[in-house]
């Protein structure tokens, strides 16, 4: 490759500012969402992506999904047990139906935390305390 090849950023020359958004509007790579997903903090260039997630249609159900797949590997410990399979499948079905009650329990909490980390303004406020009223 010689000098003439060179991209036209490398060359001094910068790349148009929408050429550059789109590129980095898709998906962050599997590993980035698993990171992303174990609550690390994303590059700035996928925030769009970030904020879609966060805001956008059925992140209420992306939210109750997390907890649900962090629990997934214990349940199939639990499902890999010695035991009676009644026993097995319910303890199975305990663990993921109370991760999905979490995840939506405590969906809003965590979108407004995970919101400020990559910082957006969080979407709703929390509630007072009574006790700081007084």
């Amino acid at each position: 490759m010689n000098g003439s090849e060179d991209s036209r950023t490398a060359g001094g020359q910068h790349a148009s500012p929408s050429a550059v958004d789109s590129a980095n509007t898709g998906r962050p790579p599997l590993t980035g969402r698993v990171h992303y997903l174990l609550g690390g903090t994303l590059p700035p260039a996928y925030n769009a992506w970030v904020s879609h997630d966060l805001t956008g249609p059925g992140w209420r159900v992306r939210q109750a999904m997390r907890p649900l797949l962090l629990l997934l590997p214990f349940a199939v410990v639990f499902a890999l047990l010695p035991g009676q399979p009644a026993v097995r499948a319910v303890a199975v079905g305990f663990i993921l139906l109370a991760g999905l009650g979490l995840g939506f329990a405590t969906g809003n909490y965590f979108r407004n935390r995970r919101l400020e980390q990559h910082g957006f303004p969080p979407v709703s406020s929390p509630p007072d305390d009574p006790a700081d009223a007084e």
